[in-house]
């Protein structure tokens, strides 16, 4: 019996993609080897070694953020004219949203999110979807990232049920195994079609 749902943000409510940061970011940079946005990708992105592994943790501040990166990648660029490059990258899946919606009320919902306070503050101010999530638990207030079980420790103590009663939808596979791995349910969202099945199932009603 599930009682608490836990929302994806990035590539689930909201598709995203960090390239365009890169593509962005090359044109301002005095280094030659970073007007390529392969290896600006690389240096703020890389799984284990990218700068945003420390800012989606909460380990640094978004103006000490700014300056590591426009020191290391030589940026002739303000930090207000850095925000909106950082930020503007998100639309919203309008049929997850409907599908949020329709769930609101009949179970407790929540967020669980790798992201950083740049990201979301944006998000908070330009997607209303996101408030009716009763719940965020956000990697750079908690000081982990998924996969990582600490952040989903903190899921299961703030829903206060068993983990069999709570369900993480997320688009990568490796944050629903570790949930499953702590006795959560899991779907790996793949589209919001997939996703309404996958409900219906799971929660025993029509699709939302």
């Amino acid at each position: 019996m599930i009682e608490v749902i836990f929302f994806d943000l990035g590539n689930v409510i909201l598709p995203f993609d960090n390239y365009q940061i890169a593509e962005k970011l090359c044109r301002f940079s005095q280094k030659r080897e970073f007007q390529d946005p392969k290896k600006i990708f690389s240096y703020l992105f890389d799984l284990k070694k990218g700068m945003i592994n420390d800012f989606d943790k909460g380990r640094v501040s978004p103006p000490e953020f700014f300056q590591s990166v426009k020191e290391y990648l030589g940026l002739s660029i303000s930090f207000e004219k850095f925000i909106p490059i950082w930020t503007d990258i998100f639309i919203e899946n309008q049929e997850v949203a409907e599908i949020i919606r329709s769930l609101k009320g009949r179970w407790r919902l929540g967020l669980l999110s790798n992201t950083d306070p740049l990201h979301f503050n944006y998000i908070v101010s330009t997607f209303p979807i996101v408030s009716a999530l009763e719940k965020w638990i956000l990697s750079y207030e908690v000081g982990f990232k998924k996969p990582d079980v600490h952040i989903f420790q903190k899921a299961i103590e703030w829903a206060s049920v068993p983990p069999r009663s709570i369900l993480l939808i997320d688009d990568t596979k490796g944050h629903v195994e570790a949930a499953i791995s702590l006795g959560m349910q899991g779907v790996h969202f793949v589209s919001a079609d997939q996703l309404r099945k996958e409900l219906s199932m799971k929660l025993n009603t029509p699709s939302p």
